[in-house]
Protein backbone atom coordinates (compact mmCIF):
# COMPACT_ATOMS: atom_id res chain seq x y z
CA UNK A 1 0.00 0.00 0.00
CA UNK A 2 1.41 3.56 -0.87
CA UNK A 3 1.25 6.13 2.31
CA UNK A 4 0.63 9.51 1.62
CA UNK A 5 4.17 11.49 1.70
CA UNK A 6 3.83 12.57 5.71
CA UNK A 7 5.41 15.99 4.87
CA UNK A 8 3.64 18.24 3.25
CA UNK A 9 4.84 19.44 -0.31
CA UNK A 10 6.81 22.62 -0.58
CA UNK A 11 4.67 25.74 -1.67
CA UNK A 12 5.55 26.38 -5.05
CA UNK A 13 8.14 29.28 -6.14
CA UNK A 14 6.21 32.18 -5.92
CA UNK A 15 7.51 35.08 -8.84
CA UNK A 16 6.83 38.48 -8.08
CA UNK A 17 6.18 41.03 -11.02
CA UNK A 18 5.51 44.60 -11.45
CA UNK A 19 2.60 45.73 -13.45
CA UNK A 20 2.57 49.62 -14.01
CA UNK A 21 -1.05 50.28 -14.86
CA UNK A 22 -2.23 54.39 -15.24
CA UNK A 23 1.46 55.19 -13.91
CA UNK A 24 1.08 53.11 -10.37
CA UNK A 25 3.16 49.94 -9.92
CA UNK A 26 1.20 47.04 -8.95
CA UNK A 27 2.97 44.19 -7.59
CA UNK A 28 1.47 40.97 -9.27
CA UNK A 29 2.48 37.40 -7.99
CA UNK A 30 2.05 33.96 -9.60
CA UNK A 31 3.42 30.70 -8.47
CA UNK A 32 4.14 29.71 -12.13
CA UNK A 33 6.44 31.22 -14.52
CA UNK A 34 4.88 30.52 -17.61
CA UNK A 35 1.39 32.86 -17.19
CA UNK A 36 -0.77 34.51 -20.29
CA UNK A 37 -1.26 38.25 -21.21
CA UNK A 38 -4.73 37.68 -19.89
CA UNK A 39 -3.52 36.69 -16.27
CA UNK A 40 -1.14 39.12 -16.00
CA UNK A 41 -3.53 42.05 -16.99
CA UNK A 42 -6.28 40.17 -14.54
CA UNK A 43 -4.06 40.22 -11.69
CA UNK A 44 -2.56 43.77 -12.17
CA UNK A 45 -6.54 44.85 -12.83
CA UNK A 46 -5.31 46.29 -16.30
CA UNK A 47 -8.04 46.35 -18.50
CA UNK A 48 -8.13 43.49 -21.18
CA UNK A 49 -7.81 46.03 -23.85
CA UNK A 50 -4.89 47.42 -23.00
CA UNK A 51 -1.78 46.90 -24.67
CA UNK A 52 0.61 44.95 -22.27
CA UNK A 53 4.32 45.17 -22.53
CA UNK A 54 7.74 43.90 -21.27
CA UNK A 55 9.47 46.70 -20.07
CA UNK A 56 13.61 46.62 -20.69
CA UNK A 57 16.07 49.34 -19.10
CA UNK A 58 12.36 51.17 -18.57
CA UNK A 59 11.19 51.15 -22.11
CA UNK A 60 8.56 48.88 -23.76
CA UNK A 61 10.06 45.92 -25.39
CA UNK A 62 9.12 43.48 -27.67
CA UNK A 63 5.34 44.64 -28.28
CA UNK A 64 2.09 44.00 -27.55
CA UNK A 65 1.56 40.40 -24.99
CA UNK A 66 -1.69 39.47 -26.12
CA UNK A 67 -4.33 37.83 -24.06
CA UNK A 68 -3.80 34.24 -25.08
CA UNK A 69 0.22 34.47 -25.34
CA UNK A 70 2.11 32.65 -23.05
CA UNK A 71 5.15 34.45 -21.11
CA UNK A 72 7.92 33.75 -19.60
CA UNK A 73 8.10 35.83 -16.11
CA UNK A 74 11.13 36.22 -14.05
CA UNK A 75 11.26 37.37 -10.74
CA UNK A 76 11.55 41.50 -10.56
CA UNK A 77 10.84 41.92 -14.02
CA UNK A 78 8.74 44.85 -14.97
CA UNK A 79 5.51 45.19 -17.52
CA UNK A 80 3.31 48.29 -18.69
CA UNK A 81 -0.16 48.20 -20.25
CA UNK A 82 -1.19 51.11 -21.56
CA UNK A 83 -4.53 51.65 -23.89
CA UNK A 84 -4.27 50.67 -27.30
CA UNK A 85 -2.12 52.63 -29.84
CA UNK A 86 0.12 54.49 -26.72
CA UNK A 87 2.93 52.36 -27.38
CA UNK A 88 4.86 54.35 -30.50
Amino acid sequence: MEHAHPHPHPRPHIINIVVEVDGKNKHVSFDHNTVTGRAIREKAEAPLTDDLTRLVHGKPSGGNIALDDKVEIHEGERFVALPTGTVS
